[in-house]
């Protein structure tokens, strides 16, 4: 099993929704965790957020209730990451489940045609991971590699980096995507419009960072602005100038 326990993070999102029955149904569904795996991961005491599955309902909460959708400055909507990552086929990905797997490695989950794998990196206490808002990074992150399949890209990361696998960073302004066009893209480069997996990850923890309500704790924000100005240094082929902080749009 993986190494149980919550955070402060943890904690302090659970506060924001309490014990929510609708809420962790509809996690189980519209998220598809209804694959056994789950079961010894904290299936079946769902508002336990030191278990994987609370987690993941914790991370859920915060991609579909914690952004203020401020058209100005962030870079996706609520509804964008949101429809990216729920399971049932979309404009994003066909059908897909999430399982849960134990698993001692670095990788915190994989993405095959039909299946998200979560790693116990993702819920192992005390590890960087182990974060609210890399988790639902990760599921955004995930996602996009099947929108890269369902659209006929090359789905695989780059290698050669110094840190292992990494994308390349297509660089955008916050209008280039209006809300509701995510799931969009234009490969001509006179007026490129594009994301890569590790870019999706890194601009969803720069609006958690900087587009969350009041009430979202700072922990949380703050995580999100370290550990996406992390991957901006260190996942990506091409130098990216952007730091989470930076004014935006360019």
């Amino acid at each position: 099993m993986c190494n149980d326990g919550s955070s402060l993070e943890e904690q302090a999102i659970q506060k924001l929704y309490g014990c929510w029955r609708d809420l962790y149904l509809w996690v189980w569904q519209a998220y598809d965790l209804t694959d056994d795996s789950w079961d010894p991961a904290g299936k079946l005491d769902a508002c336990n957020v030191g278990m994987p599955f609370g987690k993941v309902v914790n991370s859920a909460f915060l991609l579909g209730y914690c952004l203020t959708d401020n058209y100005s400055t962030q870079w996706h909507s609520t509804d964008d990451y949101e429809n990216a990552v729920l399971a049932r086929d979309n404009e994003y990905h066909d059908d897909f489940e999430r399982v849960f797997i134990q698993y001692s490695g670095s990788a915190e989950a994989s993405t095959d045609s039909d299946t998200t794998e979560m790693h116990c990196p993702l819920f192992n206490i005390g590890s960087i991971s182990d974060s609210v808002g890399n988790r639902a990074g990760v599921m955004v992150h995930e996602a996009w590699h099947l929108w890269q399949r369902k659209h006929d890209f090359d789905h695989s990361h780059n290698s050669g980096c110094s840190n292992g696998d990494c994308d390349w960073y297509y660089f955008h302004t916050v209008s280039a995507f209006d809300f509701g066009a995510f799931a969009g893209y234009d490969t001509d480069p006179a007026h490129l419009r594009f994301h890569s997996p590790y870019q999706v990850c890194a601009e969803f923890e720069a609006d958690v960072a900087e587009c969350s309500q009041a009430r979202v704790p700072t922990v949380v924000t703050q995580m999100a602005r370290n550990l996406g100005n992390t991957r901006l240094a260190s996942c990506f082929k091409n130098k990216v100038g952007y730091r989470i902080g930076d004014p935006r749009p360019w």
